[in-house]
């Protein structure tokens, strides 16, 4: 029993030498190289790798955002003497100005890269990395719908999708921003060998990061750019075009803008700076941001609530002789001797004020806000656009509650003109339009490009077919009839339907209106009425709606109706 015990006890410390010898042969002969590297101070670090962001496209896989590959030059202070002659000696070989030097030099072109790698070896701590840089194609073109990227803020860091990516450049307005959590991707990482100087040995192992999803858009390329040069012959305005039968919007423009590959990467503080004063404010999207008093473009939802209330029927008729009274106040038509006697198919013709004053006592404010909010007035759309305002459709209970004070009758025949509390924004007066022309359809917008957008199953609003026939007959005569507001912009090409708006941005007294120069002096720009058109094409078979605002550009008429003309006909141009 002894010699037995004996021999597993010396089996027992054998196999625990030989486990050990094993050990130290893999570690002093075996791997002796990689161990004598590692004892000189070396270090593994977790290096992570930033992801590719998403492109973004137009509906004809036009690309509008790209990344473009840059290359960023990095002096490391523990890795020079002399953090000044480092610099200086940069400067020798590339251009760069006194007051520019800094520890990063970003974006550097391919001919100072060269130069730099040629002499890398006589510059103590420079460090060269390749990076990408956010690229928008076409400018300002899609400045205000795209938004732009930047390094996140503190309470940005905390985000979920960048919380191990705090450098990370993240959208801060527009698509950018709202697609953030799918346009970034998923960041890689690689483990790295570095000696006690920061400088990298070796790479141990790595995972590669995975880029992110592309977003296609709805809007076209050609469009947009074409409504964008008719835009910026006037100091501030929007348009926009939506296809009526699924609801994508095609354009959406707003000037003044601004080009974003100007204000990412390395600023331009000059002209971040004429950005912020500019008393225009080319940061903001008029065409949803934008809140303006629609005008006579409201008219026709007050004329659905009375033909639908029973108020009025096609036949029923008012004489306008310039004004009416309400109590001791005087309330003008804009055509200061009257139109004579009207029925809602001429006073949508000739935007009668008066017929509107009319029947607006006899509908009532509650029940003309209960048909604009069918209409999609006052509603904010889920488009991905974040900042939305849904503007004002006036009401009792709203003012009520929103100024504490009662409704006064005087205010429903203002508002039945659209003005006075009543706010929309472009976006919604396009797709009012469209939910005229599309005979009740509750039309949806969509700036997303995706498999569903072809659907034409909406809501219908059938108890209004009826009095949008009346209504879209009227829009036609507005265009094509010889005394419609908008006749001068008839097209031979194509027949569109429309309705002018004027927006007063001031309170015109009595003695101005009834001077005999009222019309024909200038005045100065801010002062001016905003100018409106809605309208779709072709008439017949609707398949297009625009909304057009130029601000203070005087009479829809004469502004904004010519523009929605050469819109129509570019569009039937290039077929899109």
């Amino acid at each position: 029993t002894l010699n037995r015990r004996t021999f597993f006890l010396y089996l027992f410390k054998l196999s625990l030498f030989g486990i050990v010898g094993w050990r130290l042969y893999n570690i002093q002969i075996k791997n002796s190289d990689k161990y004598k590297t590692l004892s000189k101070n070396n270090q593994i670090d977790i290096e992570i790798i930033y992801p590719l962001r998403g492109k973004i496209l137009d509906a004809k896989d036009n690309v509008l955002v790209s990344n473009k590959k840059v290359f960023d030059v990095y002096i490391i202070p523990e890795n020079t003497k002399d953090i000044n002659r480092t610099l200086n000696k940069i400067s020798n070989i590339i251009k760069i100005n006194f007051t520019q030097k800094r520890k990063i030099i970003e974006n550097i072109n391919w001919n100072d890269l060269e130069k730099l790698e040629a002499n890398k070896v006589d510059i103590d701590g420079v460090f060269i990395s390749q990076d990408y840089m956010r690229v928008y194609n076409y400018g300002s073109i899609f400045s205000h719908l795209l938004g732009y990227i930047n390094k996140p803020n503190e309470n940005e860091i905390l985000l979920p999708f960048i919380t191990n990516m705090p450098n990370l450049d993240i959208g801060k307005e527009g698509l950018e921003k709202s697609f953030n959590p799918i346009l970034i991707g998923k960041a890689g990482q690689r483990e790295i060998e570095v000696n006690s100087s920061g400088r990298v040995i070796r790479e141990i192992s790595r995972v590669d990061s995975t880029q992110g999803q592309d977003i296609k858009l709805t809007l076209d390329l050609r469009l947009q750019t074409y409504v964008l040069d008719l835009l910026n012959e006037h100091r501030a305005g929007s348009i926009v075009v939506m296809d009526i039968e699924n609801g994508n919007i095609l354009s959406m423009a707003s000037t003044p803008s601004y080009n974003p590959n100007k204000i990412i990467k390395k600023p331009n503080k000059k002209y971040w700076d004429s950005i912020l004063e500019n008393e225009l404010s080319p940061l903001t999207n008029r065409s949803i941001q934008g809140l303006y008093a629609p005008g006579s473009t409201f008219k026709m939802i007050v004329a659905i609530a009375g033909l639908y209330y029973g108020v009025i029927n096609d036949q029923t008729s008012h004489f306008c002789n310039g004004k009416i009274s309400l109590g001791d106040r005087l309330y003008h038509c804009w055509k200061n001797n009257g139109h004579g006697s009207m029925n809602v198919e001429k006073a949508i013709k000739e935007s009668c004020d008066v017929f509107f004053y009319e029947i607006s006592k006899k509908i009532g404010i509650d029940k003309i806000a209960k048909v604009a909010h069918d209409f999609g007035l006052g509603k904010i759309y889920d488009i991905q656009l974040e900042n939305q305002k849904k503007g004002i459709v006036p009401s009792k209970k709203w003012k009520k509650e929103s100024l504490g004070e009662s409704w006064y009758p005087g205010e429903t025949l203002i508002s039945a003109i659209g003005q006075g509390f009543v706010l929309t924004n472009p976006l919604q007066l396009a797709n009012m339009t469209s939910i005229i022309a599309s005979d009740g359809k509750v039309i949806i917008p969509k700036i997303i490009k995706n498999n569903n957008n072809n659907s034409n199953e909406f809501k219908i609003l059938e108890k209004y077919k009826n009095a949008i026939k009346i209504i879209k007959k009227s829009m036609f005569k507005v265009v094509n009839d010889a005394k419609g507001t908008a006749f001068k912009s008839r097209s031979d090409g194509i027949k569109f339907s429309g309705k002018t708006g004027t927006s007063q941005v001031r309170r015109i007294t009595v003695a101005e209106r009834e001077s005999d120069d009222f019309r024909k002096k200038e005045i100065e720009w801010e002062k001016r009425d905003h100018a409106l058109f809605v309208g779709y094409m072709p008439h017949d078979k609707p398949k297009y709606s625009i909304s057009v605002v130029i601000e203070h550009g005087g009479s829809g008429a004469s502004s904004a109706a010519p523009i929605a003309k050469k819109v129509f006909q570019f569009i039937n141009k290039t077929k899109i």
